[in-house]
């Protein structure tokens, strides 16, 4: 995010002999939600929460950082959420039986533990926080009965740690899940058809995906970008993202 509205502050401001006004095409942060309510198929959102948390060691801008989980089915899930995470093999990342490689570098590996230390004071460690070295690699990470506005719940942390919140009903599930600066990916287990229904039009999201995890989009297929202070909402693989790159012109002539 730091990148990103930085390049925007500077293409704001106007060189000598520049006639033009310079246009950002920003693709920033995120703190994604995977919100499961009391209806959901528990078993596909275990899967889905721990894919989406983990993948590519959670260095993507779309990972799922956060689970938020209705009260009624809390306790039920959150052993599926584990037993997921035991299954995830760690290694070399050329050997095909491995999920999980090393984090990018250093920078990101002590950044990645500093969250691990901070998050054991704001939730309940039920799996992994190890590390070690060489090559910078981090147990997948899961704090339980983590609150809302807690660090490891609203910062973006770009590795693989999870928090886990509790939710009242669908309408604390939602105001959870839209209570961070960021806007880029979502997703929602449930079979209520009222409640997908209304995150169409109140999960403040660029993608939104029910029934399955929130990363994953595919370039040319599904249109990928958000908003708030996750960018500029510029949807690449989409048509129109070209159109970003022109200058329209409107000509109209008497005859």
């Amino acid at each position: 995010m730091e990148v990103g509205l930085r390049i925007h502050e500077r293409a704001a401001k106007t060189s000598p002999g520049q006639i033009w006004v310079k246009r950002t095409v920003l693709e920033m942060g995120g703190k994604d939600a995977v919100v499961v309510d009391e209806s959901a198929d528990l078993d596909a959102a275990a899967k889905g929460i721990v894919s989406s948390a983990f993948g590519f060691q959670g260095q993507k801008c779309s990972a799922g950082s956060r689970a938020i989980i209705h009260e009624r089915v809390y306790d039920r899930i959150l052993p599926k959420i584990l037993a997921e995470a035991d299954r995830i093999t760690i290694g070399d990342p050329t050997d095909p039986t491995t999920y999980m490689g090393p984090v990018v570098d250093d920078k990101a590996f002590n950044k990645i533990r500093e969250y691990i230390d901070i998050g054991k004071s704001e939730g309940k460690l039920v799996h992994g926080g190890e590390s070690w070295g060489p090559g910078y690699f981090i147990e997948p990470t899961i704090f339980a009965d983590v609150a809302p506005d807690a660090r490891i719940a609203q910062e973006e942390i770009f590795g693989p740690v999870l928090a886990v919140i509790k939710g009242q009903d669908w309408e604390d599930l939602l105001r959870i899940a839209n209570g961070t600066i960021y806007g880029l990916t979502g997703a929602v287990y449930s079979q209520d058809e009222s409640h997908l229904q209304d995150a169409y039009q109140r999960y403040h999201v660029g993608n939104l995906y029910f029934n399955r995890k929130c990363t994953g989009a595919m370039v040319g297929v599904h249109p990928f970008g958000g908003f708030n202070m996750s960018g500029t909402d510029s949807k690449a693989g989409g048509p129109d993202y070209l159109l970003l790159f022109t200058q329209a012109k409107s000509i109209a002539r008497k005859v």
